[in-house]
């Protein structure tokens, strides 16, 4: 993958390495253990980082000090953090961690590690996945607000948040089954990670949970209660004298200059990652810090269709999904791109809606597991906030030139509007499902049944033919690699951004910029953002935000 860092036998190796200060420093201190802190502000380095450093030739091991884990991605990016570190332990690397909080994510770390550590009188909440469904519906109400949303698909649920106080039947179960499968994904790795457990013991401990540190050992989920000094003795124990431990920052530094440069290594074919992350925006879209806009996007991907020595491309995609204009413009460039070479799109933890759409022409879609896609479906509504207004003393009298004239106005939509609206909506509805099926090589009918907005697993997603590989980026990469007869190659990291110097999109970001980032905040749906940005617009979003826990 990286021809300045050789990751595997397939990948490539280079000069550059060699000749890293960071390098000469480590090899000069022995191979040491790898110290990664992980906490509030330190979340667990992602999955690819977790590999490169694992299968480094010169690194002894990794050492891990979990304060409270927190998630930087979600579900599918924890499991690929997990699948990297067995593949470290496989692969010879020594990999131990010591815990002062222990939950769900926590508990499955752990199980990953050839030894793990839990702190003297610490509790274990492993309690088992969750997630909360809220609805916003009577407290819009008490104000005087709600949104008029219409949508394609009995399961595109978004517009139950905000004009309901409960779930219908059929966003609740299709949100329970997929709760059920990504703790079905959770329990099977935590025994899969730790043969010596079973099923049946870890769903004592859930039931039993919070347990004590001492309970949580002699249930076989800790090798030990140890404070940290008891660790450092642990692990000197371990490789038989005292550890050599360097800073993971440290490490990182070099590896970052080096992977910067392998774009220049010629000689083996290129294969670079397209990083897309965020709401699907039209045009340049807000400066932010996690938009997937359509006009760079588009330009990233032309570049790389007429590049010749790109021989293939991956994208990873994480996305609840956007504008559905957008994603159908990206959707095409991407088809564009396959027909000049492979494109392999690799699924984070949610790639959902129009984060699905912009996927669909790829040559392959590969998806974690534990990953969150399907949502094939659109909606379109707008707030309407007369009442509200008037109740406040604001009141509002239209002038209208046409029927539809009110489309943008904070009243409900008129029949006539709805009815309009409804053929757009429907028209956008066939075409998605076209663009999911023509890319997946199968018919309408047979994938339209498992569309109408339900969200899936990935494994489910797999099961019922809207995907080609199940894996993390490592597999796509492979995939890629295997789609043009390469054995090694080389790659970098591509992140398409809006245009504009820093100091511009700094300046952008304290205004309608920030709104999404103080949305998550306050733990406000962002999809009620998109709405009210783009009334009367088909959507493909996501029905629900969901947390999993």
């Amino acid at each position: 993958m990286i021809a300045a860092f050789p990751l595997s036998p397939r990948l490539v190796a280079a000069p550059l390495w060699a000749v890293s200060a960071g390098r000469r420093a480590l090899l000069e201190w022995g191979a040491p253990l790898l110290e990664v802190r992980v906490g509030p502000r330190h979340p667990l380095p992602a999955p690819h980082l977790l590999r490169a450093l694992a299968e480094a030739p010169d690194v002894r091991g990794i050492w891990l000090k979990v304060g409270r884990l927190v998630l930087d991605g979600g579900q599918a990016t924890l499991h690929e953090s997990i699948e990297a570190l067995m593949a470290a332990r496989a692969a010879g690397r020594l990999v131990v961690a010591e815990f002062d909080f222990v939950g769900n994510a926590e508990l499955l770390l752990a199980a990953a590690c050839d030894r793990a550590w839990i702190r003297p009188g610490a509790q274990i909440f492993c309690v088992g996945l969750g997630t909360t469904m809220r609805f916003y519906g009577d407290l819009l109400g008490r104000f005087g607000a709600r949104f008029d949303v219409e949508a394609c698909g009995e399961f595109k649920s978004f517009g139950e948040q905000f004009g309901r106080g409960f779930a219908s039947g059929p966003n609740r179960d299709a949100t329970r089954a997929l709760v059920d499968d990504l703790a079905e994904e959770w329990l099977a790795a935590i025994v899969r990670c730790r043969p010596a457990l079973t099923r049946e013991g870890v769903l004592d401990a859930v039931a039993n949970a919070p347990l004590l540190a001492e309970d949580a050992v002699a249930r076989g989920l800790f090798d030990g209660v140890r404070y940290p000094d008891e660790v450092e003795a642990e692990v000197t124990t371990l490789i038989g004298k005292e550890p050599r431990v360097v800073p993971f920052a440290a490490w990182h530094k070099s590896w970052a200059r080096a992977r910067r440069f392998s774009r220049f290594v010629a000689g083996y074919p290129a294969i670079p990652i397209v990083w897309l992350k965020g709401a699907v925006l039209d045009g340049q879209g807000t400066p932010g810090l996690s938009v997937i806009a359509a006009d760079p996007v588009v330009a990233a991907l032309d570049l790389l269709r007429e590049d010749d020595g790109v021989k293939a491309v991956v994208l990873r995609v994480a996305s609840p999904g956007g504008s559905a204009p957008a994603s159908d413009l990206i959707w095409r460039s991407v088809q564009r791109l396959v027909g000049t070479k492979p494109v392999v799109v690799s699924f984070g933890d949610v790639s959902a809606s129009g984060g699905f759409y912009l996927s669909a022409g790829a040559t392959e879609i590969v998806c974690h597991p534990a990953s969150i896609t399907g949502s094939i479906g659109v909606i379109s509504g707008k707030p309407v906030l007369r009442e509200a207004m008037e109740r406040q003393g604001v009141h509002s009298e239209d002038i209208l030139t046409g029927p539809h004239a009110d489309l943008f106005a904070e009243t409900a939509f008129s029949p006539g509007a709805r009815a309009a609206m409804r053929v757009g909506l429907n028209a956008t509805y066939r075409t998605f499902v076209e663009r999911v099926a023509a890319g997946r090589k199968r018919s309408f009918e047979e994938i339209e049944p498992h569309a109408r907005g339900r969200v899936w697993s990935g494994r489910r997603a797999m099961a019922v033919g809207l995907l080609d590989h199940l894996g993390g980026l490592d597999v796509a990469q492979a995939r890629a690699a295997a789609l043009i007869g390469a054995e090694r190659w080389r790659s970098w990291d591509i992140t398409p951004l809006p245009k504009g110097g820093l100091l511009r999109r700094l300046a952008r970001s304290f205004t309608v910029a920030a709104v999404p980032e103080i949305a998550a905040l306050l733990r406000v749906p962002e999809g009620a953002r998109l709405l009210a940005e783009h009334p009367g617009e088909a959507l493909a979003l996501w029905p629900f935000e969901l947390e999993i826990r």
